[in-house]
C-alpha cells in the first residue's frame, strides 16, 4: 500500500496514532473557523479580496475521494469518489478536466469540470503519484513511483503514448510554458530529469538536494525550484544551463510550492514545521516564515489568498498572501494532500 510505504519517508504519512495523540485540530476549533469564514462571506469580505479562482479540487487520500470547494463561499459543494489513496491532482481549464492520481489502485481518475462528475478511469502502471497537464491541455503526464518512469497520455482520449525512464521514485512534475520540456523529480536519485516532450526521451539530469519531491517553475520558465524534503531546502536551478544558482534553507520537509501572479515570491509549505516559507525570487532568500496548519502539503496562490491543504487537520486553510494571516478554513475528507495544481480559475 502506497500510504504505508510513504510512512518511512520524511515527506509522508503521519504516525497512525497521531489523531489519538491530539495532533490535529478538534471539532470545536474547526467549527469556530468555519463560523468565522461564513461570517466573512456574509459581510462581503471575500468578494472584496478579488480572488481569481472559483473552485478547488482537493484529493483526500484517506477517504478515497475529492472535495470540490467553492472558494467564494468557503464550503465543500461536492464530494467525488475516485480511486484508492488519491494524492496528485492536475486541473486543466484547457482540457476541461481534473486528473487525479490514485497510487493504490494504480490508475488515474478523470473529472469533467463542467458536470463535476468522474467520467473516466485509466490504468497508469504500478503507482502514479505526481501528475501534470501540458499548457495547451493536450498531454497528460504521470510519474509512476514504483516503475521509475514518466507515463504519457493523450489528455482527451487517454490513449497511452509512452513511458520514459526518469530515475528512481519519480514524484513531482512540471511542464515548460511552451510544452516542450517536462521536468520530473527523481526523489531517490537526488535529481531532476528533463524529458523532451516531442521525442519522449530524457535529455538531461540536474542535481538537486536530498530527496526532491515537489517542483515549481517560475512564470517566465527560466528557473526551476526543487523542494528537497530531507535536506530542508529548495534548489533553484537556472534552466539555461542546468546550474544550481542557490540552495535556499526553508523549514523541515518542504512539500509544496506556488507563486504569486507577479512572479516575485514563492510560497513553500514545510510539512514537519507547520509553516510557510516565503522566498523572494530576486534575492533568493526567505523573507518571511508564517505559521500554518498542521502538516501543510498542497498549496496554491490566487489573487491575494494562499490556499494550503492540511493533512493533519483535514482542512483547506486560507491565508492572506501579504502577511500570512489565517483567514479561515474548510473541512475536507480524510488525509487531504492536494499534491499539484488544484485550482479551477475558469
Amino acid at each position: 500500500m502506497w500510504t504505508r510505504r510513504c510512512s518511512a519517508c520524511a515527506w509522508s504519512a503521519r504516525p497512525p496514532d497521531a489523531r489519538r495523540a491530539g495532533g490535529r485540530c478538534g471539532a470545536r476549533r474547526r467549527r469556530a473557523w468555519q463560523a468565522l469564514a461564513l461570517l466573512g462571506c456574509a459581510l462581503g469580505l471575500w468578494a472584496a479580496a478579488g480572488a481569481c479562482a472559483s473552485l478547488a479540487y482537493i484529493t483526500n487520500q484517506g477517504s478515497n475521494d475529492v472535495s470540490v470547494v467553492d472558494l467564494a463561499a468557503l464550503r465543500v459543494v461536492q464530494t467525488i469518489a475516485v480511486g484508492r489513496s488519491p494524492a496528485g491532482v492536475a486541473v486543466s481549464a484547457r482540457a476541461g478536466r481534473a486528473y487525479i492520481s490514485n497510487p493504490d489502485s494504480r490508475d488515474i481518475s478523470v473529472i469533467d469540470l463542467q458536470s463535476r462528475a468522474r467520467v473516466a478511469t485509466v490504468a497508469a502502471g504500478s503507482g502514479p503519484v505526481g501528475i501534470a497537464v501540458s499548457p495547451d491541455g493536450s498531454r497528460l503526464y504521470a510519474a509512476d513511483w514504483y516503475a521509475d518512469v514518466l507515463r504519457v497520455f493523450d489528455a482527451a482520449s487517454l490513449q497511452a503514448l509512452g513511458a520514459v525512464p526518469v530515475g528512481r521514485a519519480p514524484a513531482g512534475i512540471v511542464v515548460s510554458p511552451d510544452g516542450m520540456r517536462v521536468y520530473v523529480a527523481a526523489r531517490d536519485d537526488d535529481a531532476v530529469t528533463v524529458v523532451d516532450a516531442q521525442t519522449l526521451k530524457p535529455i538531461a539530469t540536474y542535481r538537486a538536494g536530498t530527496h526532491p519531491f515537489a517542483l515549481g517553475l517560475t512564470g517566465d520558465g527560466r528557473r526551476l525550484l526543487a523542494l528537497n524534503v530531507l535536506s530542508d531546502d529548495v534548489s533553484v536551478i537556472d534552466l539555461s544551463d542546468g546550474r544550481t544558482v542557490a540552495r535556499v534553507p526553508v523549514g523541515k520537509a518542504p512539500y509544496g510550492v506556488s507563486f504569486d501572479a507577479a512572479g516575485r515570491r514563492a510560497f513553500v509549505t514545510n510539512q514537519h514545521s507547520a509553516s510557510l516559507s516565503v522566498i523572494d525570487l530576486e534575492s533568493l532568500k526567505v523573507v518571511a516564515t508564517w505559521a500554518a496548519c498542521e502538516y501543510p502539503e498542497g498549496i496554491e496562490v490566487s489573487g491575494d489568498r494562499v490556499y494550503v491543504v492540511s493533512w493533519m487537520e483535514d482542512a483547506l486553510c486560507v491565508h492572506d498572501a501579504k502577511d500570512g494571516t489565517r483567514l479561515g478554513s474548510v473541512a475536507l475528507g480524510r488525509n487531504p494532500r492536494g499534491f499539484g495544481r488544484f485550482l479551477d480559475a475558469r
